[in-house]
């Protein structure tokens, strides 16, 4: 192709590019620096919009505690009860805000910290002369105001934000919601500042004033600004907050557009056009040497090309791939078959770090010790795994230092691995712990292994040679190995359990597997047999089968079996027209026994129960221990005549209840014991095993408390008690989840007519049966253990309430009794259940009053002294309920820490028609009176009982002359 004509001539073409050079660069740069002040002015609008985002974002987070903190009010419905706790975790989280307040129809009521209390407690917001445009602002417009700055009382600057709380109406929700009050947070205007960091302004060069127009006065007022600030033609951002605009103004501290911009652009423009117009005269001149040279590079680039190709080739052929270390060991080189056998693409740039992800965790410290090898200029080999998509593959990678290149070769060795591994895995597995045996087709020994002597006897000589029907037991006939051979001959396979005998004769099961290896003409050609000894595991299965079905403790059966031959025996019954007996037996007093001697000898004395029992009964029937101390006794065919069946029954059981009365000698320890026992018949038109369980339980029980050592037969009408009570129980569960419980409060009073305080009385507020009285549910409760959930529930609920009153004037000074079951005072943590309580409610302790029974001084009285202690020392005050019914003790009464004697209602009711009970009565006001204890009465109904009281010194009453338990206290 000819060239140019301009192109003969580099130094005139050099000058056009010089001309043409100027006149462009000319125009870039004015168009540069009328771009360099756009930049400048939008350089500072971002800035100063950057920095007020920031102030505003800093203002609306300090803001949203108000928010959090008219959600709790809201969800309350407005009865605050831990705005203390709540508002210092929001002041936690919220450093800005120095101080929370709640002010409940405009008035403050409560603030936080604690120390601010005695400047902000009681301002009525609404009509204060300073605070209330804010205030009703806010009230009015159903929005959140800001006040401020202003001067705070404890020191500093501060922006007060007032949040309206306005409650929906529960019941009506199309009701407008109505005004609440109001909720205040006070913000340090300096914290504020500070964290939006305006004084890095001045480092950026500009100074700064933040200011807003004062809502009272409409003036400006400034918040903050630099020193160095001068009003002028500055650049503004305007700030949104709630009710208010602030403007933060940027002023430059120094020329944005320096006069010397346009002089340096100039000339910098003028030398870039020399250098140009130079750089153009050079590459023409060079060009001429450029062509001459292509053809040079581009002959040899094809012959290297070539060689590259044939070396690809070859390194694929073989599976081979090279790689080069740098001058400097940084530097690596990989070809595409080493890429592609390292995992990557050709062309991709491999380092060390992704490398090393790839080799196998076990192998990486022998990789490490190569690399420092070939880094060291060392001769190194190795072979190691990497892991490619999951996939483990084995590398030979070796390295010659001598090499001109410093070259190493990496090659796939996968296949080789695979061969030489499962050629191991062969042998290990014929050398395994199963007995291998090889045999031709005539199922003549060929081979055996170690495991096939170990489990046979005979040794790898003795076996060689010889037929299989050497291991034959005799326990199978003929026509068990001809099925053998027939399964053989259709699917190459037989696998299944054999007796086989070893060289001493002995015979032993056996799990075998027969494999035929056949030839490509399908004739059999070997038998491969492998055997394992199961004789061990026969026996575990015979061990765990003993054990699924009997108790470890005794040797009998347990539940489950018991079950089964239950179930059994009543299939039975429908052919037959016998009768049999259930017999259900419970160790009298034995969780005593157990406790006072320990387990060791409760487990003694239950396998000599066992051991009674089994002599009292006949071949054939069933003893199960059913669970715990709980024994049940299966007789079957005792009669076609019930009555007769029943008395041998009888006779059975009186029996065994002499045989259990006799003393045992547990490891020379002597005990007694006895048994409850009860009896259920069953014939053919008995249903089910658990219906006669049921049954039998159920008699047990009426033995039991009959007070025990006795036996009682199966009486339906038990048995609905006991539905009727299981029902009961469920119901009760049901109704603590669904909150059907209630408590009411009984006023107590003082002999001059005031309400001292009063006492919880809990009520079941039943959805189907109405009021259910506590006579019926509380003695349930105790003895289903509902008693600790219910005394839980009752506990909190009264200290709930005790925190309305102390915030109510005409109620602050009033007591209340909560009754604490022996059960629940037992509970170990029971202390740290009342405190707990106290804590949380926030109330004064000795407003609280434990009413206990007297069945807590039956046992375990140290403790329940101790307990009783600790809460006396933190002020919870104590009384004695139903004092006089129970089992009081002198010497114990002496050491409770008591505030108060109860007078059971039992002897105040006939008080003035029977003279016991007016004795009692006289006696326990002097007993309290002698002991420093206070008597309150309870069960007063008449004024002629309350004036009988008052004459022997009983001070306090409660009862229905003073007014009925409700849920709301007058």
């Amino acid at each position: 192709m000819p060239r140019h004509p301009y192109l003969r001539k580099p130094f005139l073409f050099a000058a056009l590019t010089f001309t043409l050079s100027i006149l462009v660069g000319s125009a870039i740069i004015h168009k540069l620096n009328e771009s360099a002040d756009k930049e400048d002015h939008l350089l500072a609008y971002d800035l100063a919009r950057t920095q007020a985002n920031v102030l505003q974002t800093n203002m609306h987070k300090a803001l949203s505690a108000t928010y959090a903190l008219a959600a709790m009010v809201a969800d309350s419905n407005g009865r605050v009860r831990h705005f203390g706790r709540f508002a210092d975790k929001i002041l936690q989280y919220h450093p800005q805000i120095t101080a929370l307040y709640l002010a409940p129809d405009g008035i403050t009521s409560d603030v936080a910290p604690t120390d601010w209390r005695a400047d902000g407690i009681g301002i009525d917001l609404l009509t204060d002369p300073i605070r209330k445009t804010e205030a009703q602002l806010a009230r009015d417009s159903h929005q959140l105001t800001l006040a401020g700055p202003l001067p705070l009382t404890h020191g500093g600057t501060g922006i007060v934000a007032r949040l309206p709380v306005y409650l929906e109406d529960l019941i009506d929700a199309n009701k407008e919601a109505e005004f609440w009050g109001l909720i205040s947070a006070v913000i340090d205007l300096k914290a504020v500042l500070a964290d939006a960091g305006l004084a890095k302004l001045i480092s950026r060069g500009y100074d700064y004033e933040l200011w807003h127009i004062n809502a009272n006065t409409h003036l400006k007022q400034v918040i903050e600004k630099s020193p160095d600030f001068k009003p002028g033609q500055n650049i503004s951002y305007i700030i949104k907050l709630p009710n208010a605009e602030w403007t933060l103004e940027l002023a430059p501290r120094q020329a944005i557009v320096s006069s010397m911009r346009p002089l340096v652009n100039y000339t910098i423009g003028l030398l870039f056009s020399f250098m140009l117009a130079y750089l153009v005269k050079l590459l023409l001149e060079a060009r001429g040497q450029r062509r001459s040279l292509r053809k040079i590079i581009n002959s040899r680039t094809a012959e290297l090309a070539q060689r590259e190709t044939d070396l690809r080739r070859a390194q694929r052929i073989s599976k081979t791939g090279n790689w080069s270390i740098g001058e400097h060991t940084q530097a690596w080189r990989y070809s595409d078959e080493a890429c592609r056998i390292l995992g990557y693409t050709p062309g991709d740039q491999i380092d060390c770090m992704s490398l090393m992800q790839r080799i196998h965790p076990d192998d990486i410290p022998e990789v490490r010790h190569f690399w420092n090898k070939v880094q060291s200029g060392e001769d190194a080999a190795i072979e190691h795994r990497i892991i490619l998509n999951g996939e483990v593959r084995w590398l030979h990678s070796q390295y010659e230092a001598q090499s001109a290149r410093h070259m190493g070769t990496v090659q796939d060795i996968t296949e080789r691995k695979r061969v030489e591994e499962d050629l191991r895995i062969a042998a290990i597995a014929f050398e395994g712990q199963e007995g291998m045996v090889i045999t031709d087709e005539h199922r003549t020994i060929l081979r055996v292994n170690h495991a096939f002597t170990r489990i046979t006897g005979y040794s790898r000589e003795e076996a060689l040679g010889k037929q299989t029907s050497l291991l034959k037991s005799g326990l199978h006939g003929a026509s068990y190995y001809e099925d053998m051979g027939k399964q053989l001959e259709a699917n190459a396979y037989w696998q299944g359990e054999i007796w086989n005998r070893r060289k001493n004769g002995e015979v032993y099961p056996e799990w075998l597997t027969i494999t035929a290896v056949k030839a490509p003409n399908g004739k059999v050609v070997n038998y491969v047999a492998t055997m394992l000894d199961i004789t061990q595991r026969k026996a575990t299965e015979a061990k765990l089968e003993h054990l699924a079905y009997h108790d470890p403790l005794t040797g009998l059966a347990n539940r489950r079996l018991l079950i089964d031959r239950l179930q059994h025996s009543l299939l039975a019954k429908s052919r037959s027209n016998m009768y049999g007996a259930v017999l259900f037996l419970d160790l009298d007093n034995f969780k005593t026994i157990n406790d006072s001697s320990g387990h060791g000898k409760g487990d003694m004395l239950l396998q000599v129960v066992a051991k009674r029992l089994a002599h009292s009964i006949r071949k054939g029937d069933t003893l199960a221990r059913y669970g715990g101390d709980e024994f049940v006794l299966l007789l079957e065919e005792l009669s076609d005549n019930i009555r007769e069946t029943a008395i041998e029954a009888r006779l059975i059981t009186s029996k065994i209840l002499a045989d259990l009365g006799v003393p045992y000698d547990l490891d020379h320890f002597e005990c007694h014991s006895s048994a409850s026992i009860g009896v259920t018949l069953f014939d053919k038109q008995s249903t089910s095993a658990e219906e006669l369980l049921q049954q039998v339980e159920v008699a047990m029980y009426e033995a039991k408390s009959g007070g025990g050592n006795g036996f009682r037969f199966f009486d339906k009408d038990m048995l609905d008690i006991v539905n009727t009570r299981a029902a009961m129980e469920a119901d009760m569960r049901q109704g603590l989840l669904q909150e059907q419980f209630v408590l009411y409060y009984q006023p107590q009073v003082s002999n001059t007519g005031m309400v001292t305080g009063a006492e919880a009385l809990v009520r079941w507020m039943h959805p189907q049966r109405g009021l259910v009285p506590p006579s019926e549910f509380i003695p349930l409760a105790e003895e289903s253990g509902l008693i600790l959930s219910l005394g839980a529930w009752i506990l909190s609920t009264a200290c709930a309430k005790l925190a309305e009153w102390q915030n109510t004037a005409h109620q602050q000074h009033m007591t209340l009794a909560v009754n604490v079951s022996a059960r629940q005072f037992r509970q170990s943590d029971f202390v740290t259940q009342v405190l707990d309580n106290i804590a949380s409610h926030h109330i004064d302790a000795r407003k609280l009053k434990l009413e206990l029974t007297e069945s807590l001084l039956v046992d375990n009285v140290e403790d329940t002294i101790g307990k009783m202690n600790q809460l006396k020392a933190l002020g919870v005050g104590f009384s004695l309920d139903d004092f006089g019914t129970g089992y009081s003790s002198l010497s114990y009464l002496k050491r409770l820490p008591l505030d108060q004697l109860k007078i059971d209602q039992s002897f105040v009711r006939d008080i003035l028609n029977n003279n016991n009970d007016a004795v009692i009565t006289k006696t326990i006001i002097a007993l309290g009176q002698s002991l420093g204890l206070a008597v309150i009465a309870e069960g007063v109904e008449t004024a002629a009982q309350r004036d009988f009281l008052y004459q022997q010194g009983c001070l306090a009453y409660q009862g229905y002359l003073y007014g009925k338990p409700s849920a709301n206290l007058i």
